[in-house]
């Protein structure tokens, strides 16, 4: 049983994240009708008026609404796609960038390595939200709806921010293999360097690079809030007038994503704790099924550590 423990905990994990994205995708199966309406005033049976919005989970079950009658509910299923989705791909074009750019600096760029290196180190010292947050920041006031151009332009800015130290890292990877006896040999036997890193490198690297890939989607996932805290969220947002007063504007995130959710109303943790709280939870249970299969990719990969 517990030789098979990884390939539970990498089963468990996966399976969580397809269950999300299914109900997430297909909505019906769990919402009802009315969790995908507006509900800014609520009625008793006899007509009367008994409050306005924001509810609580007790008046509007199962999680209650924000301030301006949206379904949390809904808004979390809803939201599940776009940030499971987004940050995959964004990861994804990472290493595709890393990869390649990790090949040239392990084979060709030898002599620049320790200046390359230093650069990236000295830049991982700066925070990237810091960096997202003052080139997107002004960004946002222009979009006050859904816009492909912006949501391509934090992706690009997201996808760029991560490649230097992935490369770095992958790069070292590398590097370690190349000095094992067996490359040697292959250097030897005169085979290509394109052979050397398909026929031997990159079948050794892969377990490293699925742990490394869950390892950047966690960190993706923690970017993501710092930056809805700051007020970026991923797909722009909508300015909403809570009252009559011209101070009173809010902004709520256009794709529901879940760090937008929580950005835009960490604020409501005292007066309304739900409306924070349960996109809260689910943001947590979706790293813990992360750190899940990370566990079990780590317990995978010290079995089969060149």
């Amino acid at each position: 049983m517990k030789k098979h423990t990884k390939h539970i905990k990498i089963g468990i994990g996966l399976l969580y994240i397809f269950l999300l994205l299914l109900v997430s995708f297909f909505p019906d199966l769990i919402v009802p009708d009315n969790q995908q309406s507006i509900t800014r005033l609520l009625y008793n049976e006899e007509g009367n008026l008994i409050g306005k919005a924001p509810f609580s989970p007790l008046e509007y079950p199962p999680l209650g609404t924000n301030k301006i009658g949206e379904s949390l509910f809904n808004n979390v299923i809803e939201g599940a796609k776009f940030t499971i989705i987004y940050i995959v791909l964004i990861c994804l074009l990472r290493f595709i960038f890393a990869v390649g750019f990790s090949i040239l600096y392990a084979f060709y760029v030898k002599k620049s390595q320790r200046y390359i290196k230093r650069v990236v180190d000295v830049a991982y010292f700066i925070p990237p939200v810091i960096i997202i947050f003052f080139v997107l920041g002004p960004l946002t006031a222009l979009y006050d709806s859904f816009s492909p151009a912006f949501l391509i332009a934090q992706g690009i800015l997201l996808v760029l921010i991560g490649i230097p130290p992935l490369t770095i890292l992958l790069s070292d990877e590398i590097k370690v293999i190349l000095t094992k006896d067996f490359i040697s040999i292959a250097k030897l036997s005169g085979v290509s360097k394109y052979y050397l890193f398909k026929k031997h490198i990159w079948i050794l690297i892969k377990p490293r690079v699925a742990i490394f890939f869950i390892q950047e989607l966690i960190q993706l996932l923690f970017l993501l809030i710092h930056l809805g805290v700051l007020g970026i969220f991923i797909g722009g947002d909508k300015e909403i007038q809570m009252n009559e007063s011209p101070d009173s504007s809010k902004k709520f995130s256009l794709s529901n994503e879940w760090a937008g959710l929580i950005g835009s109303d960490y604020r409501e943790f005292l007066l309304n704790p739900w409306i924070m709280l349960f996109p809260l939870i689910a943001f947590t249970t979706l790293i813990i099924a992360l750190k899940i299969i990370l566990s079990g990719l780590e317990e995978k990969g010290r079995k089969d550590r060149y």
